[in-house]
């Protein structure tokens, strides 16, 4: 599986169309998935860990409350997406709606290990300004998980 890391500003164009960075792209794959992420960005799964993702759903309790919740959450906004030859991908209105991601201004694009997130800039700006002011909790969470 790929890596996904570094970040970029990219400009949003009238038609709500981003240019995937290179690096980022080549580990997506021809087709990926793009669905609502936390906290208010845009994930955007390769096709086989997306595929993984739905199959850990397949376990457990069917109605459990929390899973249907997750379940509705990501699925009900995923859209599988491809770039063009420019290497741009159009966001769907619905996901930009959530990441309050307007034509014409800018978005980070930025690798989160096992996905792609795109922010709009000042959302991205505001939630790296509040983790850097909290930054004793961040190395608190890296102690606990062994780095």
């Amino acid at each position: 599986m790929a890596l996904f890391q570094g970040g970029s500003t990219i400009a949003v164009d009238d038609k709500g169309r981003v240019i995937i960075p290179m690096r980022l792209r080549a580990s997506l794959g021809e087709r990926f998935t793009m669905t609502r992420g936390f906290d208010g960005c845009v994930f955007v799964f390769p096709s086989d860990y997306w595929s993984e993702l739905g199959q850990k759903f397949s376990q457990g309790s069917t109605f459990d409350p929390r899973k249907m919740k997750l379940q509705r959450f990501l699925f009900s906004a995923a859209t599988e997406v491809t770039t063009d030859n420019q290497g741009r991908v159009a966001i769907p209105q619905d996901l930009r709606e959530w990441a309050k991601i307007e034509p014409n201004s800018e978005v980070v694009i930025m690798g989160c290990a096992n996905r792609v997130e795109i922010w709009a800039k000042r959302e991205f700006d505001k939630l790296m300004d509040e983790a850097l002011s909290n930054g004793a909790e961040l190395m608190q969470y890296a102690s606990e998980i062994g780095i």
